[in-house]
């Protein structure tokens, strides 16, 4: 999709539980780069160079996420490698961008056989996740995602079904969106911990 950036509002980075809000100076489709410009007081710093994140703005009307690598140019100046295409985003629930969380999945394949699946949550919701994986997974089965989350000084045991939304490749890896089916109260209520026990936020 072409985008003016004169035309893109309220941009901001997802990464490391922090929402830094700043300004999309250019978009290089040529080098598939995408420069960002930070506020003077951000929190980024060079440790979070080669990082995971996620990039917010909106156009049109419409709010776009686009995930990839960032690396930091001083300085003031993210520059994000994507790996996906800019989606739309449709969730309104607080979505909380994770550290890499290993997590485990699970389905009933032939003769009621349990197959598992290792896999990478990227960002999660109350509603949802999404999730990479090595292999394709299916919009016709249930799974069942296992995680922890780190929170102060324990972990907090999640448990909860499946659904696949959607799915995109990129290289040798298959990025994931899912939705929550069935999710005990326990898991539930871990969630929920960890989703709002704070975030900072810095202006432009």
């Amino acid at each position: 999709m072409e985008i003016n950036t004169a035309e893109i509002k309220k941009a901001e980075i997802y990464i490391d539980n922090s929402v830094i809000s700043g300004k999309i100076t250019e978009i290089d489709k040529k080098q598939g780069k995408i420069y960002f410009e930070l506020p003077v007081d951000s929190p980024f710093s060079i440790a979070t160079m080669g990082k995971r994140a996620e990039l917010f703005f909106e156009h049109e009307g419409k709010k776009y996420f686009i995930a990839g690598k960032i690396f930091f140019q001083p300085p003031s100046k993210v520059i994000m490698t994507p790996d996906t295409d800019a989606e739309i985003e449709k969730r309104a629930d607080k979505r909380l961008e994770a550290p890499s969380l290993p997590a485990t999945i699970s389905y009933h394949g032939v003769f009621h056989k349990k197959h598992m699946i290792k896999g990478t949550i990227i960002n999660i919701s109350l509603k949802g996740a999404r999730i990479e994986t090595n292999e394709v997974l299916s919009k016709d089965l249930s799974y069942e995602l296992y995680t922890s989350f780190p929170f102060h000084h324990t972990c907090l045991q999640f448990h909860s079904f499946f659904v696949v939304r959607n799915h995109q490749p990129y290289r040798n890896i298959f990025i994931n969106g899912v939705s929550f089916t069935d999710m005990d109260i326990e898991s539930e209520n871990n969630l929920k911990k960890y989703l709002f026990r704070g975030q900072k936020k810095t202006v432009f």
